[in-house]
């Protein structure tokens, strides 16, 4: 099985099957650079190892996912399955991120959610692309610790994930977009480590059900 359709079914598990397959979703440069020139302003100033574009043509989605050469060079040769490292690490995240893109927007469009283009809509899917990567990259550490994940390895895992990258985003709204859903994705798994463990996957559905503002008041009202 492919590292992305694993961590897609991993996602299902978690949440609910989506009728997309990712993998069939997965575009080159060239598309990739036709799709930057029709979304918009925006989207030159994103980060370009990975890219999620996203289409509403009447009641149907469409999702593309991009990955730049030099991340999925780094995966082939730097299996995370096998090892997390100092390598691998930010290719992975990146990689992650645009899986739970496209399974968190699918499952909402199946829920009747359709603004799409709205900055509520981006920073939904900001934020539970932060829970999700972190709940991935728990896993693969847990298989490759042969259980409980030490300390060390779960702060270390914080800290690649949830850092100061946004700082570079060159306008203010992307800095603003991505500090912000950072700070609730966080908040939110801070919350979700004082859940018993019988709950937590009622949490976590709970919690990826919401929009951006009843995510905001969630994590407000419990922290």
């Amino acid at each position: 099985m492919t590292l992305l359709r694993e961590i897609q079914l991993l996602l299902e598990r978690t949440y609910a099957p989506v009728p997309i397959n990712l993998e069939a979703c997965v575009i080159g440069e060239s598309r990739c650079a036709v799709l930057n020139q029709l979304a918009g302003e925006d989207v030159q100033y994103l980060a370009s190892g990975g890219r999620t574009f996203l289409r509403q043509a009447g009641d149907s989605l469409y999702v593309a996912i991009f990955y730049s050469r030099p991340v999925i060079e780094e995966l082939e040769n730097n299996d995370p399955r096998h090892a997390l490292n100092e390598r691998n690490i930010a290719a992975l995240i990146i990689f992650i991120e645009e899986i739970a893109h496209g399974v968190q927007a699918a499952l909402l469009f199946q829920e009747g959610e359709r603004t799409i283009d709205s900055e509520n809509y981006a920073r939904n899917l900001e934020t539970q692309a932060r829970v999700d990567t972190y709940l991935v990259l728990s896993k693969f550490a847990q298989i490759i610790c042969g259980g409980r994940i030490p300390r060390r390895v779960g702060n270390w895992l914080r800290r690649q994930l949830f850092d100061v990258s946004y700082r570079h985003f060159e306008t203010p709204k992307l800095r603003i977009r991505y500090e912000e859903t950072q700070k609730c994705a966080f908040a939110f798994l801070q919350y979700l480590k004082r859940v018993p463990m019988l709950y937590r996957a009622d949490v976590l559905r709970e919690f990826r059900a919401l929009s951006w503002n009843r995510k905001l008041q969630f994590v407000q009202f419990y922290l």
